[in-house]
């Protein structure tokens, strides 16, 4: 570990882009990730001092006074801001653990998370948005309440027990839930279901 937070210390900021191109040439950073991550780098790097460009420890000590600082001169909502300093610390993790090392580097095996696609619909002069998976999927029962929703393959005997009220008591245990921990959100509609 002692070693670790030598090899940081000798490593400026800059050594992070390098990190970000090699991770996404080896395909372990997908490569919109990795222009995100640099606009991130670029946002936070504009307030670094010297000691900070010299080190990424001390970025890595001082992210918080650093973020406060990009707050204060209003370059960027507190929101957004929150997402691109989430960002810089897991590319500073991920160089700490896997960029000191080819070896680990190698075999780094970084999870993969598949986001729905977001679409927004016009209707009636206002944007609506909506997952695309709910609007151009119908071969799902899908129940939400509270902002989860239960998805159950359409297939002749699961719409046949649908049918038959054989979720009753589901839909009970999830307005129960929703009840306790949603309770602006106590309704469970099904959608889709009339869409067939």
């Amino acid at each position: 570990m002692l070693t670790k937070n030598k090899n940081m210390e000798k490593q400026n900021f800059k050594v992070l882009y390098d990190f970000i191109d090699r991770a996404v040439k080896s395909r372990k950073y997908p490569e919109n990730t990795g222009t995100a991550f640099k606009t991130a780098l670029n946002l936070f790097e504009a307030e670094l001092n010297n000691e900070e460009r010299d080190s990424i420890n001390e970025v890595k000590k001082n992210i918080g006074q650093i973020s406060n600082s990009i707050l204060v001169k209003g370059k960027i909502n507190a929101g957004s801001l929150a997402t691109y300093k989430s960002r810089i610390i897991k590319i500073i993790n991920d160089y700490e653990k896997y960029g000191l090392d080819a070896a680990k580097m190698a075999s780094w095996s970084p999870k993969i998370v598949m986001r729905s696609k977001k679409t927004t619909n016009v209707v009636n002069g206002s944007k609506e948005k909506k997952d695309a998976f709910s609007d151009t999927n119908n071969s799902f029962h899908s129940f939400e309440f509270g902002g989860v929703r239960l998805l159950i393959p359409k297939t002749p005997k699961t719409t046949e027990a649908i049918m038959d009220g054989e979720l009753k008591g589901i839909k009970v245990e999830l307005k129960e839930f929703s009840e306790k921990f949603c309770p602006k959100e106590d309704l469970l509609e099904e959608i889709n279901e009339t869409k067939e």
